[in-house]
């Protein structure tokens, strides 16, 4: 009898016999004072399923399952309505106005030059400020 060792078996797809993808192994389940070993599966559903060793059919670059078995498919949410979002008034910060869109034409983008080395600036959306790449920092 061969053995595999469990950092073989984690990260292994496991599909039912009828071929269909069941999941993949995250851990092995050891009971404590005796009982079946198993295996701890996140399903295609991203739900965690445990499966006894004795499913297991076979095992080598995949594992296969003697049974076909029932994953549980995660609930849908409740549909949501949505809300019309209020109109986001623009605010005067140090002479640059946000929360307008340019009205350049063909694509033109406004330029912000860096007040330390007069290269373009560049907005970042994470952070809600400008960047100068030039000097590594925020303006």
């Amino acid at each position: 009898m061969s053995s595999i060792p469990r950092g073989k078996l984690v990260g292994m797809q496991v599909y039912s016999p009828d071929g269909s993808l069941v999941g993949v192994v995250q851990d092995i389940e050891l009971p404590i004072g005796g009982g079946d070993i198993g295996l701890q599966i996140l399903s295609k559903y991203n739900v965690v399923e445990h499966v006894p060793w004795s499913m297991v059919a076979a095992a080598g670059d995949i594992i296969i399952l003697k049974e076909k078995i029932e994953l549980k498919q995660p609930e849908t949410p409740p549909v949501q309505q949505f809300v019309a979002q209020p109109q986001v008034q623009p605010q005067q910060r140090g002479g640059i106005i946000s929360g307008v869109a340019s009205k350049l034409p063909f694509g033109r983008r406004e330029k912000n030059p860096c007040p330390t080395c007069g290269r373009e600036l560049t907005w970042i959306e994470q952070y809600q400020r400008w960047y100068c790449y030039n000097c590594g920092k925020y303006v």
